[in-house]
């Protein structure tokens, strides 16, 4: 199994930019992109390379002149744990960029060893963990995202040609097809492997353009609990499993008794003694099954030979504690045939009567997501979104050729015709043609088959139709300004609105921006609440005019935003919670609560591929608790506003 290997430069200061980077600002954060479980590797060879799938944590390097920070798969800021690896990082002599890789620890047979990895944490032995850099989305003041994979690495492989530190790699790809690959990296005990397609893109969500080929069934579950040990045993007997269903119920997955040692047995004990339930946090636990309870926040890496019919793990090893995984993301992990694995999802939409036809039409050429997985996300997001649709008058975005192609909207019944949606009176709108509203989970799902992409509503429910019921303050950025502005944008409109005694709610919009939602009592007509909505704008604008405008138009915008109040007039729509987004990547609009606003990392932070475990975690805690019961009106706030 050789490397395939190419031309070096000698310096690594002198790499020229691919074509195709564009100019632009070093974020903040960075989402990485994850790979998607298959069985077999695709039959178009030629167009993947194949790298070793490592057994450590993934790590993205931040490099801001002298400043590197090191960052986690979840955001978390591990600079601290790893100096001596970012001092080594900034040793490059790269003036900025983001660095996507994995740390590891290489046992003495040359595999790389997870266990050994958390002990060098365990024993502030660090300078053991070794680094693999596999790409490269930003470098040199420019966005690489959007350059083929083949480019973005020939790049990297320049940039770690000569490091100074024996602890910085490239991790190469492999001459040989994915078949061979994979039996000799199994002879070996390794993982598996991580396939990628050469011409793909760089995107921040889970793509079939990274596809990942495991020797061995491998993944994360939930401890629930724990057995006493026996004979000279010490800490703990066996680790009792769980994963997450669809809505979010744990279930019971079976135990794993063997893989530890005597240091991970007490140490693991200590972890889970200040966990202790009185109750199993299992929703379906067998009678037959006696331990002891802990509350479900630590995460197992557990390899298996199969899943018994039962839904439990057979010959199960425990490999590691993932402190990096959520455990309210956990669920069990099944591979696609031919494509991406699909996210575990909530409760789905009732879809046996709806046939999607060319599901497996690409519409996002940036990802390769297709029709079905767009339908498959409706259907699973169905239950949550139906709330924020029903009952009002609705505008749909459709993209027969994908979102590449020409996108055009309907809000009208006598062009659109499909069973869950609905024609409203003709009379709500004089003058124009009957408008539509989506009544049924299914509806939602059958609008995408019909290619509707996007699902925008009006601020007024069709039964109160010249009172609305909403504000929208669409944090719009202009060219240049970066997330943490965004998110400060939000912060300070709250503030506003908390000084006029408005309650408000906070979702992604799934594109650049924000959108804050103020509730209202049906009582102030069109006028009145855009007028109201324009004014707090205004203010905004006088009050930190270095930071918003209350113009739209590009050349107002630049490095600015403007909060745009104008989707409060009557004949305006806002794309809906939970609604895809036409763009690169499919992001998603998701609510969230005030105090997620700060861990955001982008507006399209969630898309179709990732979006299944926060659909399951709203499920189980609602970020806009509250919401419906709020009864606010404008005259107070309108008096506060005029300084009354």
């Amino acid at each position: 199994m050789k490397a395939s290997r190419k031309p070096r430069r000698a310096d690594a200061a002198d790499a020229a930019l691919p074509e195709g980077a564009r100019r632009a600002p070093l974020p903040a954060a960075l989402a990485p992109q994850l790979a998607t479980l298959v069985e077999k590797a695709p039959a178009d060879d030629a167009n993947w390379q194949y790298e070793v799938k490592f057994d450590g944590y993934r790590l993205l390097a931040r490099v801001d002149g002298s400043d590197v920070r090191l960052f986690t798969r979840q955001g978390n800021d591990w600079t601290d744990r790893l100096r001596s690896l970012a001092d080594e990082i900034r040793a490059l002599g790269i003036r900025d960029g983001w660095i996507d890789g994995e740390i590891v620890v290489i046992d003495r047979h040359g595999a790389t060893d997870f266990q050994a990895l958390q002990n060098a944490f365990e024993t502030s032995r660090v300078d053991a963990i070794q680094f693999y850099a596999f790409d490269l989305p930003f470098y040199a003041g420019h966005d690489l995202r959007k350059v083929p994979l083949a480019d973005r690495r020939a790049l990297l492989r320049q940039l770690l040609a000569n490091p100074r530190s024996p602890r910085l790699h490239f991790s190469d790809s492999f001459d040989a097809s994915p078949d061979e690959l994979l039996a000799a990296i199994c002879r070996m005990k390794l993982e598996g492997l991580i396939g990628k397609r050469i011409d793909a893109p760089y995107v921040s969500a889970r793509a079939r353009t990274w596809i990942k080929l495991k020797c061995r069934k491998r993944q994360e579950f939930v401890i629930g609990g724990f057995t006493d040990p026996k004979g000279s045993r010490s800490g703990l007997g066996a680790l009792l499993l769980g994963v997450h269903d669809a809505q979010g119920k744990l279930h019971y997955a079976g135990n794993v008794g063997t893989g530890f040692d005597t240091a991970m047995l007490d140490r693991l004990r200590q972890r889970l003694d200040p966990l202790r339930a009185a109750k199993a946090p299992f929703d379906d636990l067998p009678r037959d099954i006696r331990g002891h309870w802990v509350r479900p926040k630590l995460v197992a890496e557990v390899s298996f030979a199969e899943w018994t019919r039962e839904g439990r793990v057979r010959h199960a090893v425990f490999h590691a504690l993932r402190d990096d995984k959520d455990a309210r993301a956990v669920t069990m992990e099944a591979p696609a045939p031919n494509g991406p694995a699909s996210d575990p999802a909530p409760r789905r939409a009732s879809t046996s009567s709806i046939a999607v036809s060319h599901a497996a039409r690409v519409i996002d050429k940036s990802t390769g997501l297709t029709k079905g997985d767009l339908a498959n996300y409706y259907a699973s997001a169905a239950g949550l979104m139906l709330p924020h649709l029903q009952g009002r008058p609705v505008a749909l975005l459709r993209a027969p050729s994908g979102i590449d192609g020409e996108q055009f909207f309907q809000r009208h019944a006598e062009t659109l015709s499909f069973k869950g949606v609905k024609a409203l009176d003709a009379g709500l709108w004089p003058g124009h043609p009957s408008l539509i509203e989506i009544t049924t989970e299914a509806g939602i799902v059958a609008a995408a088959q019909l290619n509707v992409v996007e699902f925008h509503t009006w601020n007024a429910y069709a039964r109160n139709f010249s009172k609305p019921n909403r504000l929208i303050f669409d944090i719009d950025p202009g060219e240049g300004v970066e997330w943490p502005r965004i998110q400060e944008a939000a912060s300070l409109i709250k503030a506003l609105l908390d000084a006029l005694e408005l309650k408000s709610f906070l979702k992604t919009s799934g594109g650049k921006g924000l959108h804050v939602v103020v509730p209202l009592a049906a009582r102030a007509g069109w006028d009145e609440a855009r007028d109201f909505a324009r004014d707090v704008v205004v203010h905004a604008a006088k009050t930190i005019p270095d930071r918003f405008v209350a113009k739209s138009g590009p050349r107002n915008r630049v490095g600015k935003i403007f909060i745009d109040y104008l989707r409060n007039g009557i004949g305006a729509t806002t794309a809906a919670a939970f609604t895809v987004r036409a763009r690169p990547g499919l992001g998603v609009s998701m609510p969230v609560t005030w105090d997620e606003l700060p861990e955001l990392s982008s507006s399209a932070q969630w898309t179709i591929a990732n979006a299944n475990a926060r659909l399951a975690e709203i499920t189980r805690r609602n970020p806009w608790d509250g919401y419906n019961s709020v009864r606010q009106t404008l005259t107070r706030a309108r008096r506060l506003l005029d300084g009354g």
